[in-house]
């Protein structure tokens, strides 16, 4: 796909239609902003290098279900996007969600491993919890109402079944369920381990059959 423009800053190159200079250039803004803290949460040292890829030709984006705000997935070098400026989502959620899928870039490539099987829960968790999606749950009661209607839903749910082929996941509230799922081992955890933990392909598969479940009483005890 050829785009219009191409703009550098530092570590980050944003592809882009000339329609979207300047969201391009609000999000560059944004990212550097907002990259250290995500670099320094999954203690990423070494220099990265990331592409952003965007289109506002919904046509060029096939991957797109119909006419949305914005749809999105990463890449082996960063993110390719679909943005609707005249979509019902803001830009600060457009931006997040590019971070979205910036973060899954770089979990898998600078902390999880390329070549290790990708398991959808954590990465999906990681990814919302780290670009701010659900920033709006670190008010203790909100999210005290979040946990008790989606607890409702975790019977007999392994988070190691879910995935995106067969709809599985979305189909069975895995975005909040694996958001919840990190939040509980970045929380209850020191630093150093929870970055261990994240590494860890086994260990996550362990966590994947128990830590709903650990969830789940330590919510009712709390209840009680």
């Amino acid at each position: 796909m050829n785009f219009d423009l191409k703009i550098q800053n530092n570590e980050l190159t944003v592809l882009c239609s000339n329609s979207l200079e300047k969201f391009s250039n609000e999000f560059i803004k944004y990212y550097d902003e907002n990259i250290e803290r995500i670099k320094e949460e999954l203690s990423i040292n070494q220099e990265i290098k990331l592409i952003v890829a965007l289109t506002a030709e919904e046509e060029k984006a096939g991957f797109v279900y119909g006419k949305t705000s914005f749809s999105g997935f990463f890449t082996d070098t960063g993110t390719f996007a679909y943005i609707n400026l005249d979509g019902k989502k803001t830009k600060e959620d457009m931006f997040k969600g590019l971070m979205h899928e910036l973060i899954h870039h770089l979990y898998k490539y600078y902390v999880y491993g390329k070549d290790k099987e990708r398991i959808t829960w954590v990465d999906e968790g990681i990814a919302q919890y780290f670009s701010g999606q659900k920033d709006d749950m670190k008010d203790d009661e909100k999210y005290k109402l979040f946990l008790e209607e989606n607890l409702q839903s975790i019977d007999n749910i392994n988070l190691n079944e879910l995935n995106h082929n067969d709809r599985s996941f979305g189909d069975n509230n895995g975005y909040n369920l694996s958001y919840m799922a990190i939040r509980y081992l970045y929380e209850n955890n020191s630093h150093e381990e929870f970055i261990k933990i994240i590494k860890n392909q086994d260990l996550l598969k362990d966590y994947g059959n128990t830590v709903l479940n650990t969830i789940n009483e330590r919510y009712n005890s709390k209840s009680k």
